[in-house]
C-alpha cells in the first residue's frame, strides 16, 4: 500500500503531467463544445440545473453524448490533485530559501566560465554590496560568497495562482453538490407564490417596464416582497443583473409579460333594461349570462387585429395593440349572431341579437414576472479565489525576481559576478 501511495505521489508530482492535462482538457473542451452546438435538445437546459445532479440524471441517460463531460470532470480533478502535490512538494523548499537566502549561494570558482570577473579599486565586498543596495537589491554575504536578490517575493506568485485555482475548484465542487438553481417561477402582479427553495414566499408588488421613444425595451424589473411566517423579511427591486438576496439565495428577474386571462363583454337588453359586464375566462371560452338563455362562445381571439388583402384575419404582433374577438351567440341552443368584435373600433364593436347587444368592453390582463431562484454557497469563495489568481498572474507577469551571485577574492581585489539581469553589469559599471 505504501509503495502504491508513493508511486501515485510521484506520478502527480510532475510538471509534464500538468502540461499533458492542460492539453487534454483543452482538446476535450473543444470536442464538447461541438457536441453542445449540434445537440441543443440534450444540453439546452444544462445551465438551468446544478452540474452534478444534471450529470447523474440526464447525463447518464445519454452516455454517448455526455462522455466528454465526465472525462472533463475527471481531468480537472486530476489537475487539481497535480497542482496540490506540486505545490506541497515545492512551496516548503521555496519558503526555506526565502527564510535563509544563503541557501541560494552558488559555489563558483574565480576565473570560471560563469559571470564576469570584475576588478575593484576598493574592497570588493563593500563595493559590490553598495552598488547592489543602491539598485534595490537585498544583499547576503557568507565568507567569500555573496548573494543578492531583488523582488524576493516574486517566486511566491505562481503558487498564489496554484492556491487560487485549487480554492476555485473546491468552491465550484461545493456549489455543484450543495447549491440549488430554480428557473421560471411565474408570479402575477399582486400575487404570492412559495419560493421553490427556502422557507419563504415571494409577492410581486409591481412589474415595471421602461421603453425608449423608438419603442425598444430600455429596462424592466419587479418590486418584490419576501414573506416568512406572515412577516415581511425583505423588499426591493429586482432586475436581471440586480438580484435580491434572501436567506442565502438570490432572486433574479428572468422575463416579464402580460397574461391574457379573459375578456369582458357588456350585455345590454333593451326590453329589461339590463346592462352589465360578463366575463369570459380564457380557460372556459364561453359564458352563459345569469337569468338568460344566451350562450356566448369565443371562437377566436387576435391580439393585434388586421385583415389580409384576401380577407383572412391575422395578428400583426403579439402585443395587445388592436384586440379583437370572434364570438358566436346562441339562444336556447339556436344561433342568433356571429362576428368579429374589435375593441377599439366603435363601428365594429357590437353584436346585435334581437333586443340584446353584446359589446367588447375590455381585457383581463395581468402583468407577470418570472424569476430564477438560485443559491451558490461558494460564490464568495470563488470570488476570493478569482482575485487571488488575477493578482498572482498580474504580479508574475510584470515583476521578475532578479538575483546576483558572486565569489569574492579580497586579496586580488576582484570578484566573479553572475547577474540574472545582464543590464546590471552596465548599470553598475562592471565591464
Amino acid at each position: 500500500m505504501e509503495v502504491l501511495l508513493k508511486a501515485a505521489w510521484e506520478f502527480l508530482n510532475s510538471l509534464k503531467l500538468t502540461v499533458y492535462l492542460v492539453l487534454a482538457i483543452t482538446a476535450v473542451t473543444m470536442a464538447g463544445s461541438m457536441v453542445l452546438y449540434f445537440r441543443p435538445e440534450i444540453f439546452g437546459d444544462m445551465d438551468q440545473s446544478l452540474l452534478f445532479p444534471w450529470m447523474m440524471t440526464k447525463g447518464l441517460a445519454h452516455p454517448g453524448l455526455t462522455w466528454w463531460l465526465f472525462l472533463l470532470v475527471f481531468l480537472v480533478v486530476l489537475l487539481g490533485f497535480n497542482t496540490f502535490v506540486c505545490t506541497v512538494e515545492r512551496l516548503p523548499k521555496l519558503i526555506r530559501r526565502y527564510r535563509d537566502p544563503l541557501l541560494n549561494i552558488r559555489e563558483m570558482e574565480v576565473g570560471g566560465g560563469e559571470g564576469r570577473l570584475v576588478s575593484f579599486d576598493t574592497t570588493p565586498a563593500e563595493s559590490l554590496s553598495g552598488a547592489l543596495r543602491k539598485n534595490g537589491y537585498k544583499v547576503f554575504v557568507k565568507d567569500r560568497s555573496l548573494f543578492a536578490e531583488k523582488n524576493r517575493w516574486a517566486p511566491f506568485m505562481p503558487y498564489a495562482v496554484h492556491i487560487g485555482v485549487m480554492v476555485f475548484m473546491v468552491g465550484h465542487m461545493i456549489s455543484g453538490l450543495t447549491g440549488y438553481r430554480n428557473t421560471g417561477l411565474l408570479i402575477h402582479e399582486g400575487e404570492v407564490r412559495k419560493s421553490p427553495a427556502g422557507d419563504y414566499s415571494l409577492r410581486v408588488e409591481k412589474v415595471k417596464v421602461d421603453m425608449r421613444p423608438d419603442g425598444s425595451l430600455k429596462d424592466f424589473g419587479s418590486l418584490i416582497t419576501a414573506i416568512k411566517d406572515d412577516k415581511v423579511i425583505k423588499e426591493g427591486w429586482v432586475t436581471a443583473n440586480s438580484p435580491m438576496f434572501v436567506e442565502g439565495g438570490a432572486v433574479y428577474q428572468r422575463e416579464f409579460g402580460q397574461d391574457f386571462r379573459g375578456l369582458i363583454l357588456t350585455m345590454s337588453d333593451r326590453a329589461s333594461g339590463v346592462n352589465r359586464p360578463e366575463f369570459i375566462s380564457k380557460e372556459t371560452g364561453y359564458v352563459e349570462p345569469q337569468g338568460t338563455n344566451f350562450k356566448v362562445v369565443v371562437e377566436n381571439f387576435v391580439a393585434d387585429f388586421a385583415v389580409e388583402p384576401g380577407g383572412a384575419v391575422y395578428s400583426r404582433s403579439e402585443e395587445m395593440e388592436n384586440p379583437a374577438v370572434m364570438v358566436n351567440v346562441s339562444r336556447g341552443g339556436k344561433p342568433v349572431g356571429k362576428g368579429w368584435l374589435i375593441m377599439h373600433d366603435p363601428g365594429n364593436n357590437t353584436l346585435v341579437a334581437g333586443d340584446t347587444t353584446f359589446s367588447f368592453a375590455g381585457l383581463d390582463i395581468k402583468p407577470y414576472s418570472t424569476f430564477d431562484v438560485n443559491r451558490d454557497p461558494s460564490a464568495l469563495i470563488a470570488l476570493v479565489a478569482s482575485m487571488i489568481v488575477m493578482f498572482g498572474t498580474v504580479i508574475a507577469l510584470y515583476f521578475r525576481r532578479e538575483r546576483v551571485w558572486a565569489v569574492i577574492d579580497e586579496e586580488g581585489g576582484r570578484a566573479q559576478v553572475l547577474c540574472s539581469d545582464d543590464d546590471l553589469y552596465e548599470t553598475c559599471g562592471w565591464s
